[in-house]
C-alpha cells in the first residue's frame, strides 16, 4: 500500500513538473504577430541583399524572438493591459516602486545564479544575428538597455521590484553570453568561414532592437 501510494505521488510531482515546463515555454497567442513582423522585416532585408544566408538569419530571428517571448512575459513579467484594468476595477494604483539600489544585499541566491543564465542567450544570439554584436561594447550596450527596461517598467507591475542586483546580473549573464559566442566562433572560423562571408548592411544591426521592441508591445497587449 505504501509502495502504491509513494508511486502515485513520484507520478504526481513528474506531472507537476511537466506542467510547470508546460506552462513556462508556451507563449500567449498573440505573439503570433510578432512572427508577421519578422517575416516582413526578413522580406525586406533579402530584398536589398541577396548574400545573407536566409535560413540561418531567419531561424536565428525566430529563436531570439521566441526567448524574448518566454522571457519577458512568463519570467520577467512586465505590465500588462489586463493587469492595469483589473487594478483599476479594484481602486489599485498603477505606479508600485519597490527599489532596491543596494549591490549584493542579498548575497549570492539563486535568483542571482538565475538572473545571470536568462541573459546568457541574448549575449549569445545578438553577435549570431548581426556582425555589429560581434563587437562587445554593442552588445553589453543591449544588454544594457533591455535590463533597464525591464527595471523600470517593473516600477509599475504589482509584486515585481526593481533591483540594482537584477542589472549586475543580467549584464554578467550577457556577457558570459558574448564570450561563449567567441569561443565557438573561433573553434568555427578555424573550419569554415560560413560565418563571415556576407557583406551586412548597416541595418542590421537594428533587428535585434526590433524584435525587443515588438516583444514589449504585444506583451502589453498579452
Amino acid at each position: 500500500m505504501n509502495s502504491v501510494s509513494s508511486n502515485q505521488s513520484v507520478v504526481s510531482s513528474q506531472q507537476g513538473l511537466f506542467d510547470a515546463i508546460k506552462d513556462l515555454l508556451f507563449v500567449n497567442p498573440i505573439f503570433l504577430f510578432g512572427i508577421i513582423v519578422i517575416c516582413v522585416m526578413v522580406i525586406i532585408i533579402f530584398k536589398k541583399n541577396r548574400t545573407i544566408p536566409k535560413t540561418r538569419i531567419s531561424i536565428l530571428l525566430l529563436v531570439f524572438y521566441y526567448y524574448l517571448c518566454v522571457m519577458l512575459t512568463n519570467i520577467v513579467g512586465i505590465p500588462t493591459l489586463s493587469e492595469y484594468i483589473r487594478l483599476s476595477r479594484l481602486g489599485e494604483a498603477f505606479f508600485n516602486p519597490n527599489i532596491n539600489l543596494i549591490p549584493f544585499s542579498d548575497g549570492f541566491s539563486l535568483s542571482f545564479i538565475l538572473n545571470i543564465f536568462l541573459f546568457i542567450p541574448l549575449g549569445f544570439l545578438c553577435p549570431l544575428i548581426s556582425k555589429s554584436y560581434q563587437c562587445v561594447k554593442n552588445t553589453l550596450l543591449i544588454g544594457c538597455g533591455l535590463s533597464f527596461s525591464i527595471e523600470i517598467v517593473q516600477l509599475f507591475t504589482l509584486y515585481r521590484a526593481t533591483d540594482i542586483n537584477d542589472l549586475i546580473t543580467n549584464i554578467i549573464g550577457t556577457l558570459i553570453g558574448y564570450f561563449c559566442f567567441r569561443l565557438i566562433h573561433k573553434l568555427v572560423i578555424t573550419k569554415s568561414h560560413s560565418i563571415s562571408d556576407f557583406k551586412e548592411q548597416y541595418y542590421m544591426r537594428y533587428m535585434p532592437i526590433v524584435i525587443i521592441v515588438t516583444t514589449f508591445i504585444l506583451g502589453f497587449f498579452s
